[in-house]
């Protein structure tokens, strides 16, 4: 039978998903936590968020004016601070694997810095767009819709869980949450919501988890350290390209930007810039893993080929599947750009005749555009771009030098281009730049490097070295300290700090 209800559900306009912060695992974990703390589990139709009962009244992240949010380091933990009377509540958040069985979860540690004794309520409503038609508590566990949304380290001092006929934070915070464990509710338009009200003594902290799956160990037991959390991540960033700009903050934002592209839906742009920052083996995986167009995924593979030149990358059922890629993309444009681009990777695995087929083909107009819909992959792109551009015969370095930079240190290490892994160092001697570079060159042959924001006159084809560079035409950059030893100087010619030495080995790259 017809309903007026099911037309208005298909008419429904789609709701866009939590803007935020994405936390993730390893194993395909993923929640976004928003500004204002709520934890928003992709594939769920609930979020969580907890407030916090103080000396004088009740206070939300949701609604408060006195919340500040931070991201210390590139690594996906959160740090929250709420003003509530006579203190902070803190909250640190992260995402992480267990130990044993238990599953990936989104971690709170809730840190009561205030003098006093508060009351914590984890809370679990649907989601914009989402709904919860039953809710129902089991010890420590808030359970929705048959599956485990919420489990904190200690059993709660009570509970509240309500359907549409009554409001979730009216019945916190009026007094009315239950001391024994109430009834399972059931809600047939998806508005039941749940809370678990825990005490929390003056300079203690809670630990409540928002598992993938169905947890039932204590949080506290079995999910790491945000400490521990953090060192992971730098370890997954160990071989990443560095950079050290004028501009901290651009700096600063590269590798969190890298993790950030880590944990988001894989793209064929995604994967391109990951290769270009120094993570190949993640950019394989994601490249696999991208649903993008075949023609962008073959683009991206040639890309992958030419900053890598791994043929191990395109072999076995774990590899890039090019004849897969290659027969889908079809005889476009971008097609045919990729496929010539991978002549020699043909001959590399042994296919002659492809190599011949493919190096025979013809382009049509300049490298093909992936359109990065990730945020994070984007500044990749052109930060990467400012820093080393390919040109017809090599790579121009520092294409785009603003004024804020002049007379400050630059230092790049290695990124990978089509050419082979660069590294380069800017020092300044009053007006004028010192280059070191030097280039892993994927071949022996020329590789013409160019510095047009800073020397228009200069190149060379060596892949090491150092030069003093031209003062930049009407361009002076501010009074700094000298930066070392001008280039072929006798010792002694600068009173200024020696030139800081290059990472291990003595490479710049």
């Amino acid at each position: 039978m017809f309903r007026f209800t099911d037309l208005l559900r298909r008419r429904r306009a789609p709701v866009p998903g939590p803007v935020g912060t994405r936390l993730g695992t390893d194993d395909g974990f993923r929640a976004v936590v928003d500004a204002r703390a709520s934890i928003h589990p992709s594939g769920t139709s609930h979020r969580v968020e907890w407030w916090i009962g103080g000396e004088d009244r009740w206070y939300a992240p949701a609604v408060e004016a006195a919340v500040r949010q931070d991201r210390p380091g590139p690594a996906p933990v959160l740090v929250t601070r709420m003003r509530v009377a006579g203190g902070d509540g803190v909250a640190t958040t992260w995402a992480t694997l267990a130990s044993g069985s238990s599953g990936a979860a989104v971690v709170v540690e809730l840190l009561n810095e205030t003098p006093v004794p508060v009351a914590v309520a984890v809370t679990v409503q649907a989601a914009p767009g989402g709904a919860i038609r039953r809710i129902s508590v089991d010890g420590r566990r808030l359970l929705v819709d048959g599956g485990t949304a919420l489990v904190v380290d200690r059993e709660p001092g009570r509970y509240a869980i309500v359907d549409a006929a009554a409001d979730l934070w009216e019945t916190v915070t009026g007094g009315r949450a239950v001391i024994a464990a109430p009834e399972p509710v059931r809600c047939r338009i998806g508005a039941a919501a749940g809370a678990l009200v825990v005490p929390l003594p003056h300079r203690s902290a809670l630990r409540f988890a928002v598992p993938a799956g169905d947890l039932v160990d204590n949080p506290s037991a079995v999910f790491p350290s945000a400490e521990r959390v953090t060192a992971g991540w730098v370890g997954h960033l160990a071989d990443a390209a560095t950079v050290d700009l004028p501009d901290q903050s651009l700096a600063a934002t590269t590798h969190r930007n890298l993790v950030d592209l880590m944990l988001a839906d894989p793209t064929p742009a995604g994967a391109v810039e990951l290769c270009r920052w120094g993570l190949p083996r993640r950019a394989v995986e994601c490249l696999l893993h991208s649903d993008g167009p075949p023609g962008d995924r073959l683009v991206a593979a040639a890309w992958l080929w030419m900053l890598g030149r791994e043929p191990g990358w395109f072999t076995g059922t774990d590899g890039i599947q090019l004849e897969d890629l290659a027969r889908s993309a079809g005889d476009a444009p971008t097609a045919r750009w990729a496929l010539a681009r991978m002549s020699d990777l043909f001959a590399a695995l042994g296919d002659a005749r492809a190599a011949v087929d493919a190096g025979r083909l013809v382009e049509v107009g300049g490298p093909p555009e992936l359109v990065a819909t990730d945020p994070a992959a984007t500044p990749l792109g052109h930060l990467a771009d400012r820093l080393a551009r390919t040109s017809v015969d090599g790579l121009d370095l520092l294409v785009d030098v603003p004024d804020s930079w002049l007379g400050g240190g630059i230092e790049l290490h290695g990124l990978a281009t089509p050419h082979g892994r660069l590294g380069f160092a800017i020092r300044w001697h009053g007006e004028r730049p010192a280059l070191l570079w030097e280039l892993e060159r994927h071949d022996d042959g020329p590789v013409v490097l160019r510095v047009p924001g800073l020397d228009t006159a200069f190149s060379t084809v060596e892949a090491i070295g150092e030069v003093l560079l031209a003062a930049p035409a009407g361009r002076v950059p501010p009074p700094r300290p000298s930066s070392g030893p001008v280039p072929g100087s006798p010792p002694g010619a600068s009173s200024g700090p020696p030139i800081a030495p290059p990472p291990e080995g003595g490479s710049f790259s």
